[in-house]
């Protein structure tokens, strides 16, 4: 039986979520500098991604740049309560049994939220992926698992035209962070880094995007994100059903998530397709896809079936690859999952 959170700590994750979908900037790392420009006096507002600085011209000195000004400090100012809203809800969802993120986690997270990655559709995947999800299904899982690895996957097949989300390299962003990011070599030495690995550190950043179609040689430009990323084949089956989630971190740092049935069938498919070297980790995919399973026919057994439809409408690798995943599961989470999808 899955464990689920106090209701208490549910209500405050469906709170810290509906808040977190509003901007709560404070100004933190903001300022606004004048430069004067043939005789003229004009007002620039300046910020940081990271440790790469992005300058924007605001306007001529004036009344008009003066009020504006004035009313983004004003908004800076009522932000600082919503901010330390945000951070109790945090403290309660923690308190109530969910896992957050670890500090070097957390700030990693938090950086790539700052850059716009989830904003022109970059999606959280992997085992923090799992962790967040546990939050916002109101479970505690089993085991959470820990990881180093902190994967980003993202569609570079049909562009994301965001006008207000400036256009930032996020590999440049992730190198310049100052969290001490170093690019990982690829195998040929020609094509350009998908990953990056904190200098004497464990932890990495990999981004990745669908390989569709027959296999490339090379990773593939995101133009959204002016960066390569790796190419992976069958993610974009967990990409096409995306979520908003907040990870438990701060005041709270919305992501995007998978769509948690969509997430377990795409575990149990990956589970069969990692290497002789890699048991452990197929191990570890079964078990967050039958934790996931689980909650699901007890709260949502309709999306399992919808996720499944989809999954069968890929073609028949795809579909054997999950069928045989999904006999790896235990039996009673098997046959309740068989039952459902057969009626």
């Amino acid at each position: 039986m899955p464990d689920y959170l106090p209701q208490t700590a549910a209500n405050a994750y469906s709170d810290l979520l509906s808040q977190c979908l509003e901007p709560c900037f404070t100004g933190t790392g903001v300022s606004f500098s004048r430069k004067t420009i043939k005789g003229k006096v004009y007002v620039y507002v300046s910020a940081r991604i990271g440790a790469t600085p992005v300058q924007k011209l605001l306007g001529p000195e004036g009344d008009e740049t003066n009020a504006l000004i004035a009313a983004e400090k004003a908004l800076w100012e009522a932000n600082q309560q919503r901010a330390v809203s945000r951070s109790e809800l945090v403290n309660m969802c923690l308190s109530g049994g969910t896992l957050g993120m670890t500090p070097q986690e957390g700030k990693i997270i938090t950086m790539l939220e700052r850059t716009g990655l989830f904003q022109v559709g970059g999606v959280l995947i992997g085992t923090p992926a799992f962790r967040t999800l546990g939050a916002s299904m109101g479970v505690k899982w089993e085991q959470q698992y820990s990881t180093s690895d902190i994967d980003i996957g993202i569609n570079g097949q049909f562009p994301l035209l965001i006008p207000s989300v400036p256009k930032v390299s996020l590999s440049t962003a992730i190198q310049e962070s100052q969290l001490g990011f170093v690019p990982i070599p690829m195998l040929n030495r020609k094509h350009p880094s998908t990953s990056f690995k904190l200098r004497g550190g464990e932890y990495s950043v990999e981004l990745l995007t669908p390989e569709i179609g027959k296999p490339k040689e090379g990773p593939t430009y995101i133009e959204a994100i002016d960066s390569y990323a790796h190419n992976l084949r069958f993610l974009d089956y967990l990409l096409e059903d995306i979520q908003p989630a907040v990870v438990l971190f701060g005041t709270g740092v919305l992501v995007n998530i998978p769509d948690p049935a969509r997430f377990a069938f795409h575990k149990l498919v990956v589970s069969q397709r990692r290497g002789s070297h890699e048991v452990a980790k197929s191990r570890k995919d079964i078990d967050q896809a039958r934790q996931i399973i689980e909650v699901l026919l007890g709260s949502r057994p309709g999306s399992l079936e919808v996720a499944h439809d989809a999954a069968m409408a890929l073609g028949n690798k795809f579909s054997k690859t999950l069928n045989t995943g999904i006999k790896l599961l235990p039996k009673s989470c098997r046959t309740n999952l068989k039952e459902w999808l057969a009626d």
